[in-house]
């Protein structure tokens, strides 16, 4: 069963599950992107949870023992998602089902990780996690044209600026506010991004975002 808990200081939760769970879950990513009328650039986001998910059920990330004794014991492995990503993915995926038929197995395991995602908000801090269950409600897609370099920026100001924490974690649903298109914040970095790169002769796409991120913690 997939299960996910939020990291220590807020910065984004960690889903658990065994080898089938997490396998099937990554599964079900690619079905889904695979099927649905989204540019590359989008694609490659969301199928970033896909690649996270397939290293955990390898066993390259997290691992995590749930039970109180013998009889219930198991050891799951799991990978940490930041929350400014993890969010937009599973909203990407619900607007990608939208667009072919699906399968009773491929919905429930949208279903679980839907669930991963709300509970661990709600369960780090109940009023500032209801308000982004609330938020991703609300998301009605992206537009072909959107500069994923944004939610890189995004992410790092979540993770690096302010205290870690509850402090942190309050800043949120602000952060994912700025994540949506019509926002100033993401209308002022488009007409950044596009200028440098008229600029530069080059696509706005293809410019890379600051990956200089200082030490934070999960």
């Amino acid at each position: 069963m997939l299960v996910a808990k939020p990291t220590r200081y807020g910065a984004g939760a960690t889903i658990y599950g065994d080898y089938y769970d997490l396998r099937g879950l990554h599964e079900t990513i690619h079905s889904l992107v695979r099927d649905a009328p989204i540019k590359e650039v989008t694609n490659e986001f969301v199928l970033g949870l896909a690649y996270d998910l397939r290293h955990a059920y390898q066993g390259d990330r997290e691992t995590e023992t749930f039970g109180v004794d013998e009889l219930d014991t198991v050891r799951y492995a799991g990978v940490r998602v930041l929350w400014p990503i993890l969010i937009p993915q599973v909203a990407l995926l619900r607007w990608s089902a939208s667009f072919a038929p699906t399968t009773k197995a491929e919905q429930a395991n949208l279903y679980r990780l839907e669930y991963c995602a709300e509970s661990s908000l709600s369960e780090y801090d109940p009023k500032t996690g209801a308000l982004c269950v609330e938020l991703f409600s609300l998301f009605h897609g992206l537009p072909e044209d959107y500069l994923f370099q944004f939610v890189t920026e995004c992410v790092r100001r979540y993770v690096v600026e302010g205290s870690a924490g509850k402090s942190r974690f309050r800043r949120l649903p602000t952060i994912l506010r700025m994540l949506a298109p019509m926002s100033s914040e993401y209308r002022e970095f488009r007409d950044r991004i596009t200028r440098i790169a008229s600029e530069k002769g080059c696509n706005a796409h293809e410019l890379q975002a600051r990956d200089d991120w200082p030490a934070f913690k999960w």
